[in-house]
């Protein structure tokens, strides 16, 4: 038994330990290399890597937890280098255990020899080891996975980036377009379309994991969150278009779909396509470019249809609100039934003649009619712009 506090009979082993086997660290780092399978040669780790993180852990359970900032900062370091070699975190974990196993096997061959401690302190001894190893583990752990999330970050900085040089068309300062095209997955040699999902600018992903349904049916695809809205690339061949708009609609979102595109470089006019579908969508409907001419025209050009639809309909829009939605809704009823006033009367639930009177009042107001082909395009172009 000797007088040494328990608390203090740990830093001593070490200290008269490693003044007597200078060597200790370099033993451990061939210990691990044995041991571990994934640090034999040819290993990410180097020698000297290996021979410094040795170096730390020995210290770090000699230490006894003292307050020592920059030593916590090494060894989350040492993590942090794991995690950008791509090294295993389980193995950086089984190498410490490995290393505090050999530790504390020198630390007991070394008190017995030298008769520095009973076998009762080193009960306390063994305790404290694998407290520190512990906290050694933790600190480990906490370096690798700082490492890993902004690896994450700046990875999905680099997509983005990558995604904004395809639909930008142009090369950039870090990127050409074809190596954007190449990075993204995307296949050269098949079209494309571009999607456009309205988004409610909280960060809040409108369809996530669609890349991966749409790879179920062999369409690779990039997407791009913005604050309005959240921008996709689909390689898709002309047939497998419904099958992006089925994907789409899983999500119960409202969205735009460009015409096919076979050139990458068109891709910001294909944006702009997809985004006018966009405006043109009614909540929760998925769009095509093609579906409905008249109302896509009336979303790309919205100034123009503004002051269509205040020219037009001026001295309907200038009644009094029930009975401008009367005549607006019928309107619309009766152009949804394709110009069907016995139609238009079933699906509102009014009288055949209600219709006929409410469409007369439209015609008096606008002076136009519609059994005029031109004036009937006219009130429809009209009154579909005032969405």
């Amino acid at each position: 038994m000797t007088d040494t506090q328990p608390s203090s009979l740990l830093p001593k082993l070490t200290e008269t330990l490693l003044s007597t086997a200078a060597d200790l660290p370099a033993r451990l780092a061939e210990s691990i290399r044995r041991r571990v399978p994934s640090y034999r040669q040819p290993s990410p780790v180097t020698d000297q890597e290996l021979l410094d993180s040795c170096t730390a852990h020995v210290g770090f359970i000699s230490s006894l937890g003292a307050p020592d900032p920059e030593r916590d900062k090494t060894v989350r370091t040492i993590g942090a280098s794991r995690a950008r070699s791509n090294f295993p975190l389980p193995d950086v974990l089984d190498a410490i255990r490995v290393g505090s196993e050999f530790i504390w096997g020198e630390i007991v061959d070394h008190a017995q020899a030298s008769g520095s401690a009973s076998d009762a302190e080193l009960v306390t001894v063994a305790g404290q080891v694998w407290s520190m190893s512990d906290e050694f583990v933790g600190l480990m752990s906490a370096g690798y996975r700082d490492e890993e999330e902004l690896r994450l970050i700046n990875g999905e900085r680099e997509r983005y980036a990558l995604i904004d040089t395809v639909l930008s068309g142009h090369d950039q300062p870090n990127s050409t377009l074809w190596q954007a095209v190449d990075r993204l997955g995307l296949p050269r040699n098949r079209p494309y379309v571009v999607v456009a999902v309205e988004a409610q600018g909280d960060g809040h992903v409108p369809t996530p994991r669609i890349d991966r349904r749409l790879l179920e049916d062999q369409m690779e695809s990039a997407w791009l969150l913005r604050s309005d809205v959240e921008l996709g690339i689909v390689s898709c061949l002309h047939e497998q278009t419904h099958s992006v708009r089925k994907s789409l609609q899983r999500y119960h979102v409202r969205a735009g779909i460009s015409p096919v595109t076979e050139d990458f470089g068109h891709a910001p006019q294909a944006v702009r396509l997809a985004r006018t579908s966009l405006a043109a969508s009614d909540e929760g409907e998925v769009t095509f470019f093609s579906d409905s001419p008249v109302t896509t025209m009336a979303a790309g050009a919205p100034d123009v249809a503004s002051e269509l639809s205040s020219i037009v309909l001026s001295r309907v829009l200038e009644l009094a609100d029930p009975e401008k939605e009367l005549i607006l809704e019928t309107v619309r009823a009766w152009f949804g039934t394709g110009g069907s006033v016995a139609d238009t009367a079933r699906a509102m639930f009014v009288h055949p003649n209600t219709v006929r009177n409410r469409l007369r009042r439209l015609e008096t107001l606008t002076q136009r009619s519609l059994s005029d082909p031109r004036h009937a395009a006219e009130l429809y172009l009209a009154v579909v712009s005032l969405r």
